[in-house]
C-alpha cells in the first residue's frame, strides 16, 4: 500500500487536465489496507470539500492533491481518479511528491477527525 500511496503523490499531479489515474489492486487484502482504509477515506473526504469560512474549522486532508480532484470512481477492487481543469505539474521535485506521513491515518484528517466538522464531546 505504500507503494500504491506514494505512487499517487508522485503521478497524480503530473496528468494532463482532463486525464485519469487508475489504482487497482485494492480488494482486502493486508497488502492493499492502508490505501483502502486510510488514503482513500481522506481523498473521498477532500472531494467533496468547500473550504466554506462560516463552518467550524476544516482543511483539506491533502492541500496539494485536493485542488486537481474532479471525481473519483471506486468498483470492487479499482478506483479511477480524474484531475480537473488544472494543469499539470510535470516540474515538481521529490520533496513536493513524496507522501505526507498523514496519508497512513485517517485520524490526522481533521474532517475525518472531527465528523462533519463538530467536534467530540466528552462527558
Amino acid at each position: 500500500a505504500s507503494h500504491m500511496i506514494q505512487s499517487f503523490f508522485f503521478w497524480f499531479p503530473r496528468i494532463e487536465p482532463g486525464g485519469l489515474m487508475i489504482v487497482e489492486d485494492i480488494q482486502p487484502i493486508q497488502e492493499s489496507n492502508l490505501f483502502r482504509t486510510q488514503f482513500l477515506p481522506q481523498i473521498m473526504s477532500d472531494l467533496h470539500y468547500c473550504g466554506d469560512p462560516k463552518q467550524p474549522k476544516d482543511e483539506p486532508c491533502f492541500p496539494t492533491l485536493w485542488p486537481l480532484l474532479q471525481s473519483i470512481h471506486c468498483e470492487m477492487h479499482i478506483c479511477v481518479f480524474e484531475r480537473n481543469s488544472e494543469p499539470a505539474q510535470p516540474n515538481l521535485d521529490l520533496a513536493q511528491s513524496t507522501r505526507p506521513k498523514s496519508a497512513f491515518d485517517l485520524n490526522s484528517c481533521l474532517s475525518l477527525r472531527e465528523p462533519f466538522g463538530l467536534k467530540s464531546q466528552r462527558r
